[in-house]
């Protein structure tokens, strides 16, 4: 399997990552709708204090299902969630701070769009 580079190794140093998005998908459709989205997110962001990262096909740490993360600061947090909301169709979107407490951000810190996932809390320990 291709070693997929996470946002955390491809994101310029002075990109922004306040927040994160992690969007999830599953099976064939939902990966045409990934794409679609990501190419929304491209145009309507145009790189403008958001950090789009690569769509990871398989689950990685927490995350039980693939996905793409989409990273931007705190200025740009009310554009991008009403942007996810509006766009999201069928998609599952846990949205977080990244405040370096990873356990609070991806539980009592987060925000869900869709369906709340189980997420493996484990890798927090």
């Amino acid at each position: 399997m291709e070693k997929i580079k996470f946002n955390s190794e491809i994101r310029p140093m002075h990109a922004p990552h306040d927040f994160d998005a992690h969007i999830y998908f599953v099976g064939e459709k939902e990966s045409d709708l990934i794409s679609a989205l990501k190419s929304k997110i491209e145009i309507a962001f145009d790189q403008k204090n958001i950090f789009i990262g690569n769509i990871i096909p398989y689950p990685i740490g927490p995350h039980p299902l693939p996905m793409l993360e989409v990273n931007f600061g705190k200025e740009r947090f009310s554009d991008v969630l009403f942007f996810l909301m509006k766009e999201r169709g069928s998609l599952n979107i846990l949205v977080h701070s990244l405040s370096e407490d990873d356990f609070y951000d991806h539980s009592a810190g987060a925000i869900w769009l869709g369906k709340t996932l189980e997420l493996d809390f484990s890798r927090f320990k």
